[in-house]
Formats: structure tokens, sequence, C-alpha cells
């Protein structure tokens, strides 16, 4: 193995925090190399292919593309190639931190999956829809002043901010989990930000299939490995994120949002609203207009 590079976390912080949040161009970083800290990368444009190295040489590729995470605990090797406009968050944590957090962060959902420092070797990554993706940039978007600002309670305050944003990415119902490796398609990563541009037209397999060259089985299965779950249970993921916007955005009602949306009608909304969020799309408006007020 070629020798490795090791950064350290006193230089990767500016500040006198146990964390930091870094804005970056990803670049290429041939060197495998590994740090004594945690970092969460959420990649927000451009695509490239991160690789995980073992101490015996074994590798595993896998292609990052917008609304992917993943995280990287202290001691695995890793490095990035093929990066295309590739620009990415950096979380970075200090251990003494998770282990504050980790007697609440163990309860989550997806905790030994991202967090467990004795997880298998493998691919550990998420692929946020983009309404999951907005969401999440949100909480870090208000987060990042919290950490150079000179308030009192800066440094609880800007802790609670980050509890948020794991609990949104790592608990609840994300089913978008990749743990396989697989290479790089660009017809392939062009046909899911088309998807995920267009959400609200209607979306057939065959079509995408086609335009990305391929069979529709073998379009259904590149698709789960690089989304995470079944095509067509994304689009409709994104579908219903458009439907949650338009009730929030709009008077329409759920027949014309239906119309508007490529889905069956106002009933069909219901039933795969409620499924997807867990309350009626009629109580959600109603509860985001009141928050409004």
């Amino acid at each position: 193995m070629r020798k490795l590079i090791y950064a350290n976390l006193r230089k990767s912080y500016s500040l006198d925090l146990p964390f930091n949040i870094r804005n970056t161009i990803q670049c290429e970083m041939f060197e495998p190399h590994t740090h004594d800290y945690v970092e969460i990368v959420m990649v927000y444009q451009g695509r490239g292919l991160h690789i995980i190295h073992s101490a015996d040489g074994t590798t595993i590729p896998n292609p990052i593309i917008k609304g992917d995470i993943f995280t990287i605990l202290p001691g695995e090797i890793h490095s990035y190639t093929n990066c295309v406009n590739s620009r990415v968050y950096n979380i970075c944590i200090s251990l003494e931190l998770l282990e504050e957090f980790r007697k609440n962060l163990a309860e989550m959902e997806y905790f030994d999956t991202f967090f467990n420092f004795s997880r298998p070797f493998r691919i550990n990554q998420l692929h946020l829809a983009p309404g999951e993706f907005k969401n999440a940039e949100s909480i870090l978007r208000t987060l990042i002043p919290f950490l150079s600002a000179n308030r009192p309670c800066r440094e609880f305050a800007s802790k609670v901010k980050l509890l948020d944003f794991l609990l949104t990415i790592f608990n609840g119902d994300i089913k978008g989990i990749k743990n396989t490796g697989t290479a790089i398609n660009e017809r392939l990563f062009q046909s899911i930000a088309k998807l995920e541009a267009h959400p609200e037209q209607k979306w057939d397999i065959s079509k995408a299939a086609h335009e990305a060259g391929m069979s529709v089985s073998g379009y259904a299965h590149r698709f789960k490995e690089v989304v995470g779950v079944p095509p067509g249970e994304y689009a409709l993921l994104l579908k219903l994120d458009k439907v949650k916007d338009m009730l929030e955005d709009s008077n329409l009602s759920l027949d014309e949002i239906a119309n508007k949306c490529a889905l069956c009608d106002g009933n069909y909304i219901i039933r795969a609203f409620k499924k997807r969020f867990g309350i009626t799309p009629g109580r959600y408006r109603t509860q985001n207009r009141a928050q409004k007020e």
C-alpha cells in the first residue's frame, strides 16, 4: 500500500469548538489518507469517485453525486478521484463530542451504520432526495454563522443545531442506503439529475432506460445501486416532496395538485402522503399555515 497521509483534527479546526463545517471544492486526493476525527461529507454539487481502502490493499470504489452523504471514521482510509465540479460540506467532529452525543445518537436508526467504529469494511452512504437535502442544508446554513459569531452560549447553541442536523439525516424513514461499490455511469447520473429536476413530469422507466442506453432491468439495478431505492419508489418520493411544496405555496385542491404532478387523483395523494409523512395533506397544509401566521 502507498504511504498514508494523516490529517490532524486541530489543524482542521480554526475555531475553539469541538467541530467545524467547511464548504469546499472536493479536489482529487489520489493518495489514500486517514484522520483522527469523525467526518460527515454531504455532496451538493458535481460528482466524483470516493474510494475506501483496507489495510491489506483491498479497495471499494463508490460514485458520489449531489445528495449523497457518508461518514468517514477515525482510522478509515480513503481517497477521491474523477472529481467533476464536485463541492461538498465537510462536517468534522471531535471524538470527544461524539462520545458526548453517543448516548442519544445510539438510539438513531442509522447509528450503527454510520457511527459505529466496529462497522464492517463496506460502503456506508445515503442518497437524500432533494426535499430531504434541502432540509438538511437549511440547518447547516443556519449553523455555520453560529460557529464564528461572538455571542453568549455559542457552543451550546451550535451543538443543539448540530444535533438537529444529525437527527434530520440519520434518523427517521430515510431509505436510500447504498452499501455496494459501483462504477461511474455518466448517462445514468444525467437520468437521475433529470428526474430530480422535474419530479412533476410523468416518468416512465422504459423511456429513462432507453435514454440511458440500458435495458430496463439493468437500469433498475444500477439506479438502486446509486440511489439506494428502486427508481419507481424514488420517483414517487420526489413527487410527494413536490406535493408538499405545492401545499405550502398554493391553494390548489388535491385533484389539481395530482394533475400537475402526474399522479392519479387526490385520494391517491392522501394515501401516499400520509404513508410518507405520517400526516394527511389537509392537516399538513393547516399546520404549515398556522406556523407562518
